[in-house]
């Protein structure tokens, strides 16, 4: 593609066909989660007995017509191949959907808002603004169709809570302004960096096509390459850290919710919002890791070691799901010893694993380990559905999924071959795949062999540290996003604990004077505003008030020398969206006294 005006228009056309492509693309997902979503608000408006069964039947029943027309128009997509003749025609029709279910989840704010219900309350504004953060990725593509969407669904909420005219309801009301805004900031820059990455997509492929016709552009081609795949990676790290931000308040305040929800439905509504929230995380875990591996940051740690370990930690994973579906478990030649990583060889095979075990309806999966002359040959085989010779090498690629057409997230993201590829190479050996349709599949690697190391002595395990008791005690939180600091107000409130919340850290030391105790604990964020580095925060507070604070650094940060940074400053450490129970787990050994000196 030349430069000039033209191919520039020629150039935003493309991306803007792209970005509507891939709104229709995503319908199944979207119209499956607004529907349960749908379904499981209306379960609990008949459960709590909020509205008339004819009231709610009408509002499921015109969320149901949409989904409906949204469903008719993904199959006359597919049938086109989801070739959009007309961009902006599409978009219009897409976007005229859009206003309308945000209107219908706004409306949820007249027709289900119960003050005098605070459980139902908690779940209607936490299960509609689930609704709006999952849509981030979904809609987010094309921005104009998000803002129609998301304020319509949380303006009622936002107004609803701010006429109440009582304390409480008005905190209630600027938080969720606070969120509303922040969903919006974030869908911004999501569309900002994937027309971004889009650009450089298509640069790239006309460069390469260029190649077939002039070998001169062979190194401009390369740069261009090279720079597509970092802007690949920056996507990744800054789309994971901006948008674990909403992820990580949502936690919080699900947290919070299923502390105070006691009644067995509620309960189970809590329970489906915090698996969502857990499932979200997964998914963005797989892009973490493959920005990870891209950037140099994984570096492998050799060592001698038996798989017996990993073959048991395997079999305790992935039993269940293979008794299920019927299927043998097998394992043998745990006994071999290997020279590699053990943590990535785990990740390898725990991916596939789970691939043979997802994709195979009946029979066995057969994980082994046999010692030959050129080292220790693991295989991962399977009786399942088995992969045509021309897909063997699509799917390794990123994103690539043969057996999830619809795109159902419940399958994750199509990365999990990717990275087995990306970990084998770091472990310096070559993944080999054989299959046949329909004939099962086989995938094996060769590890070098490992020297016997002497059985460990059978000492008594650590206890498990105790969790902690906040009892009374005085927590400080450092976050500029003030969602997340309302959210872990109210978790850790709900726990027993007296919170003192600040934006940048700088009215802390006075209100702990005001307050008269010392903090029993500090939880910071890394990125705070002006550019302020939570960690230098941290040490300030401490040498002002007391060195010994414990502090708890949790940030959405992947820069590879942090962890190690905050541990040498002696903080704690965890990497947003922290679930409560994984919260609460990890403030007991950040509190745990220290062993006494012998």
């Amino acid at each position: 593609m030349h430069s000039g005006p033209q191919a520039d228009a020629q150039l935003r056309a493309l991306i803007y066909a792209e970005q509507i492509g891939m709104l229709y693309r995503q319908l199944p997902t979207s119209t499956a989660g607004n529907m349960a979503g749908a379904l499981v608000l209306a379960g609990s408006a008949i459960t709590e007995h909020t509205l008339s069964s004819w009231s709610i039947g009408a509002w499921v029943a015109c969320m149901a017509a949409l989904q409906a027309w949204r469903l008719m128009l993904y199959l006359r997509c597919r049938r086109n191949g989801f070739a959009l003749p007309d961009a902006r025609r599409a978009a219009m029709i897409w976007t005229s959907g859009v206003v309308v279910s945000g209107i219908l989840w706004g409306s949820t704010a007249l027709l289900f808002f119960t003050p005098e219900n605070p459980v139902f309350q908690a779940v209607l504004t936490v299960l509609v603004f689930g609704i709006t953060a999952s849509a981030i990725p979904l809609i987010g593509s094309y921005i104009p169709s998000f803002y129609v969407f998301v304020f319509p669904a949380l303006t009622p909420f936002i107004a609803r809570n701010a006429l109440l005219h009582d304390v409480p309801h008005f905190v209630i009301s600027v938080t969720e302004a606070v969120v509303m805004l922040g969903f919006a900031s974030f869908a911004r820059n999501y569309n900002r960096m994937l027309i971004e990455s889009l650009r450089n997509r298509y640069e790239k492929q006309a460069l390469a096509d260029r190649l077939a016709h002039q070998n001169v552009d062979l190194e401009q081609a390369r740069v261009a390459a090279e720079r597509a795949n970092r802007s690949k990676t920056q996507f990744f790290a800054a789309a994971s850290h901006d948008l674990r931000q909403p992820l990580h308040a949502l936690g919080l305040f699900a947290g919070a919710l299923t502390e105070k929800a006691r009644d067995p439905e509620v309960s189970g509504v809590v329970s489906s919002i915090n698996a969502s929230v857990h499932a979200l995380d997964e998914l963005f875990n797989e892009l973490l890791d493959i920005s990870k591996i891209d950037s140099g940051v994984i570096k492998p740690g050799v060592t001698s070691f038996a798989l017996s370990g990993i073959f048991e930690r395997l079999r305790a994973g992935f039993a269940a799901e293979a008794a299920e579906k019927n299927l043998r478990l097998m394992m043998a030649g745990g006994d071999c010893v290997v020279d590699s990583d053990a943590v990535l060889l785990e990740r390898i095979l725990r991916n596939l694993v789970s691939n043979a075990v997802r994709y195979t309806p009946a029979g066995e999966v057969a994980i082994t380990a046999t010692p030959g002359s050129h080292g220790v040959r693991i295989e991962v085989r399977d009786t399942g559905i088995g992969i045509r010779t021309e897909d063997q090498q699509r799917i390794f690629e990123e994103f690539v999924q043969l057996g999830n057409p619809a795109r159902t997230s419940k399958k994750g993201l199509g990365l999990g071959l990717a990275i087995v590829q990306r970990l084998c190479g770091l472990l310096g050996t070559t993944i080999h795949l054989e299959s046949a349709a329909g004939g099962g599949s086989a995938f094996s690697f060769t590890l070098a062999p490992g020297q016997q190391q002497a059985a460990p002595s059978h000492a008594a395990p650590a206890p498990e540290a105790a969790r902690a008791n906040l009892a009374g005690k005085l927590v400080v939180v450092i976050d500029d996003e003030s969602a997340i600091v309302e959210g872990m107000r109210v978790l850790l409130a709900g726990w027993g604990a007296d919170v003192l919340g600040s934006a940048t850290g700088d009215d802390v030391v006075s209100a702990v004077h005001a307050d008269g105790r010392v903090p029993a604990l500090m939880i910071v964020d890394h990125r705070l505003g002006n550019g302020a580095n939570g960690i230098a925060v941290a040490q300030r507070i401490r040498r002002e008030l007391d060195p010994e604070i414990p502090v708890l650094l949790i940030t959405g940060s992947i820069t590879p020398a942090l962890c190690d940074e905050a541990r040498a400053a002696g903080l704690g450490f965890l990497l947003k969206p922290v679930t409560a129970d994984k919260l609460r787990d990890h403030l007991g050994s950040v509190l745990a006294p220290p062993a006494p000196a012998r």
